[in-house]
């Protein structure tokens, strides 16, 4: 048992209804993963990891916190081809090389691009739904960040006249 420091009475305590839980602007936000469970679908048919996103570095949105799932196990193949790609990028954009544990996600860092979902019959209020993970550059994962090298060269000039090529006999 633990006692508080203060007494609270219930009918001078706001209630959760009063209070508007409004999502975050569709965009990209710079979070930190501040927590991260395996967990059971309520069908008790699949698994699925559940992160709590905390929003960072954001003088608007700063401590502001959204969900994401991404799909391990489901009887819909193609659900869990969309959680392994997710998480594929996941792991890529926080330098996890192999990964067994939803602790190893915990305090990373690395921007998501989110939208705004519009409520369910469970759930009818609207919620954020990110749509993809970035690096904290910004940039996708799978396409490294563009650099003098990388960056596209232009096509030598066509000639008229072309050189048969040489052949090595």
């Amino acid at each position: 048992m633990a006692r508080l420091s203060q007494t609270f009475y219930s009918d001078q305590l706001p209630r959760s209804a009063d209070i508007a839980f409004e999502p975050v602007p569709a965009g990209t936000y710079e979070v930190q993963i501040t927590d991260a469970d395996l967990k059971t679908t309520r069908n008790g048919d699949g698994q699925y990891i559940w992160m709590e996103l905390t929003v960072i570095r954001n003088p608007e949105f700063q401590e502001r916190k959204f969900f994401a799932n991404i799909t391990i196990s489901n009887p819909s193949q193609k659900a869990v081809d969309i959680g392994r790609a997710q998480l594929g990028d996941l792991l890529e954009v926080t330098g996890l090389a192999t990964f067994n544990d939803t602790d190893e996600l915990k305090n990373k860092t690395l921007k998501v691009k989110v939208k705004v979902q519009d409520g369910t019959k469970d759930y009818p209020n609207k919620t954020n739904q990110v749509v993809a993970y970035l690096y904290s550059d910004g940039h996708a994962p799978g396409k490294g960040p563009q650099t003098h090298a990388d960056a596209p060269v232009a096509a030598a000039p066509a000639t008229a006249h072309r050189e048969p090529p040489k052949r090595p006999f």
